[in-house]
């Protein structure tokens, strides 16, 4: 038996990953460097190939589980499942011709494309060429891969960008790069309304993985980069929460959702708020976390010195104003959050943040969209909270429970993971 193990996922000061796919069921047979799992960190998706032939023994970590650098994700036995058909040998080569044929302008790999579950084709392509492949608005099945494995490359967007017509001889009626280039993660249940979570100025979708080790499985969740962050490309246009709304809107529609319980923490809240109100996605529930749009006051030179922060030195000190329990911000963690943001999102962050919070100030006022929202609403704010005041829950209206927890600062989700779980789920049973 030989195990599938994941070593050196985002670096050396990842700690944990997060499996997204498996691509081989058990007692399927699997070739050596075929691609069978592939797991995510907060940098980047990680796509891991069987070190040997022979069969998918077992899986022992499920989609949607976290689990620590190096441990066996399943194994592989040798030989090959029974009936399996053997391997067609070649007969001999023809004598090559007198006059050779003229090389093709670029021939596609002699290999047989991997085909999911459900018989359609499966693209294998690496997380860098996915990532500018959606940010492009690229749809990788049009890419003939340049490589004898076929997976598909960088080099192949780019030689794909360069060959394709200009944008404008685009057919009518293609969604916004913005929109269709959102980065989606889908987590735990394939059924039922789904959580669609948006997450804090800074943050991507992968800061949810301490409330969804303890919300479970059973659940379906979908997290969001928002515009600027994680492997979401900035929105050039995006002034307010409308704005950002307005993109996420889209993007879950294109994706086939159409009502979820709503969870927004901090800018993400105000988006929430402003999303909710669009009707553009039916919210069967409202959980915010610490949000932003009920009030004009934030802790200003936070904004500035985390967007300015390309140092670990300098990012820790803005990061510890996030946590009541300062032992959370390691080394490692302050590390983890600099490699994930690259210079690109910082300066779309900084842009952002000045857009939405100009002079230290948040100019989205959200309190009167919130009194219009008629589903159940949680409020849940950390009592040492010094990035947004806690005396900002008190503007949320009569329809709101508010939930304000002791010992805790501004990542409540991060610092109480059991006890923001436990109010989100009773919310979302509220909605019936």
């Amino acid at each position: 038996m030989t195990d599938i193990t994941v070593v050196g996922a985002g670096g050396e000061y990842m700690e944990s990953v997060v499996v997204v796919a498996w691509h081989k069921k058990p007692g399927e047979n699997v070739a050596a460097g075929e691609l069978v799992v592939t797991v995510e960190t907060a940098k980047a998706a990680t796509e891991i190939e069987a070190p040997v032939s022979g069969v998918l023994a077992d899986i022992r970590a499920q989609i949607g589980e976290e689990v620590a650098i190096g441990t066996v994700l399943g194994t592989i036995r040798d030989g090959a499942t029974q009936g399996a058909p053997a391997t067609a040998v070649a007969p001999p080569a023809a004598p090559a011709p007198a006059t050779p044929a003229a090389p093709a302008a670029r021939t596609p790999p002699a290999v047989a494309p991997p085909v999911a579950a459900n018989g359609s084709v499966r693209v294998t392509a690496s997380p860098l060429a996915r990532r500018i492949a959606a940010s492009r608005g690229i749809d990788l099945n049009e890419i003939i891969p340049s490589s004898p494995s076929g997976r598909i490359k960088l080099r192949d967007v780019d030689a794909f960008t360069e060959a394709r017509p200009a944008a404008g001889n685009a057919p009518i009626g293609v969604p916004s790069p913005a929109a269709s280039a959102i980065s989606l993660a889908r987590r735990g249940s394939a059924t039922g309304t789904p959580f669609v979570f948006l997450h804090g100025f800074g943050a991507d979708g992968f800061s949810w993985q301490p409330l969804l080790a303890t919300l479970g499985a059973d659940h379906a969740a979908v997290l969001v980069d928002l515009p600027g962050h994680g492997r979401s490309p900035a929105d050039a246009g995006a002034r307010s929460f409308e704005d950002l709304a307005s993109t996420i809107a889209q993007a879950l529609n294109e994706a086939g959702i159409e009502e979820c319980h709503l969870v927004g923490h901090s800018l993400g809240g105000g988006v929430a708020i402003a999303l909710a109100e669009t009707g553009r996605v039916v919210p069967r529930s409202l959980t915010l976390i610490a949000p932003a749009g009920l009030g004009p006051e934030i802790d200003g030179d936070f904004l500035d010195g985390f967007s300015r922060a390309t140092r670990v030195e300098s990012l820790r000190p803005w990061m510890l104003r996030l946590f009541a329990d300062p032992s959370i911000v390691s080394p490692g963690y302050v590390q983890a959050a600099l490699k994930a943001r690259t210079e690109e999102l910082r300066q779309a962050q900084a842009v952002l943040a000045d857009r939405l919070f100009p002079d230290g100030t948040q100019a989205g006022e959200m309190r009167a969209a919130l009194r219009r929202i008629a589903v159940p609403q949680r409020i849940i704010w950390g009592e040492c909270d010094r990035i947004i005041p806690m005396r900002h829950a008190l503007g949320a209206g009569p329809e709101a429970a508010i939930h304000l927890l002791p010992n805790v600062g501004h990542m409540p989700h991060v610092e109480a993971p059991s006890t923001v779980a436990r109010l989100i789920l009773q919310n979302a049973r509220s909605a019936g």
